[in-house]
């Protein structure tokens, strides 16, 4: 069956049109391509949906990207999604980050954060101002409430500072896991443990309540951001330069005040950084 003029003209100029348009829809689709960043969940969702916003709006702005933020249901999960190259960027925790290595291998570093001035923390390990402890000794018998057991200061850490101390060699020791940061210190207060680790800024929000330090952890690198494997080397440096540059300016800056109001900028981090970690993570291991 032959087609007819009118139609064999019609047929070649829509041919003509969807060549025409090719290149130009290809390239719009990929201008839309979001970004996803995820974050480990450290505290309720809702809190970091409100502290991670504002660097995902930020980066979009200056990636040209919609940068979404997801929260991850478990530590696990996150390093998993990362570990696959499911999310495009993480905020990680810095023993989250040390087990994605040995079980993923290495990922871009983006960069750290850097807290008045210090790109390393310490974790706190407290308890009720009332409870006359006074050192970890003083913990050999008594309840313990940790975090997540992925969390570097609110388990594996303070958990290998007790360990070493012979606070789990008395089998009255008790301890269990309460999953955030906030629920720890919930719990000594509320007088049903008698000690807990927490992050600094989960101890300064409920020092006033009655809690303080006994113990505080050796530095460890801060929190940092990294990417999938498989993200285009140009858009790592893009993004990369992005971040280590966000100090200087107040729509930056703002945006890492959001995350922590005491963030002063990101700084360059390596794997070598969290080399102590990994030792402790290592010991620890040989210990169950």
């Amino acid at each position: 069956m032959q087609m007819g003029k009118k139609s064999g003209l019609a047929f070649s100029l829509f041919i003509l049109l969807i060549l025409f348009l090719a290149p130009a829809l290809y390239k719009k689709t990929n201008a839309s391509q979001s970004l996803i960043l995820a974050v480990h969940p450290y505290l309720p969702a809702d809190e970091l949906l409100e502290k991670f916003t504002p660097i995902a709006n930020y980066l979009s702005l200056q990636t040209g990207k919609t940068v979404e933020v997801r929260i991850g249901s478990s530590y696990a999960e996150h390093i998993q999604y990362i570990g696959q190259n499911k999310v495009d960027i993480a905020y990680m925790g810095p023993a989250s980050y040390v087990k994605m290595l040995s079980q993923y291998g290495s990922k871009p570093v983006l960069a750290r954060l850097e807290i008045k001035g210090k790109p390393w923390f310490q974790g706190n390990i407290i308890t009720r101002k009332d409870s006359g402890i006074t050192s970890l000794d003083d913990l050999k018998g008594k309840r313990i409430a940790f975090g997540d057991p992925a969390s570097t200061m609110s388990y594996i850490v303070p958990h290998y500072m007790m360990y070493q101390a012979g606070v789990f060699s008395d089998p009255a020791s008790k301890h269990q896991f309460l999953y955030s940061h906030n629920n720890v210190a919930l719990g000594v207060l509320s007088g049903d443990f008698d000690a807990g680790a927490v992050k600094p800024a989960v101890f300064a929000k409920f020092e006033a309540k009655g809690l303080r330090i006994i113990a505080k952890t050796p530095r460890i690198s801060e929190h940092l951001f990294v990417t999938r494997s498989n993200l285009p080397a140009a858009q790592v440096d893009k993004l990369r330069h992005i971040m280590l540059n966000m100090s200087t300016s107040a729509a930056g800056l703002a945006a890492l005040h959001a995350i922590k109001k005491s963030v002063t900028g990101l700084v360059k981090a390596d794997a070598t950084d969290y080399d102590n970690l990994r030792k402790i993570i290592l010991e620890t291991q040989t210990l169950h």
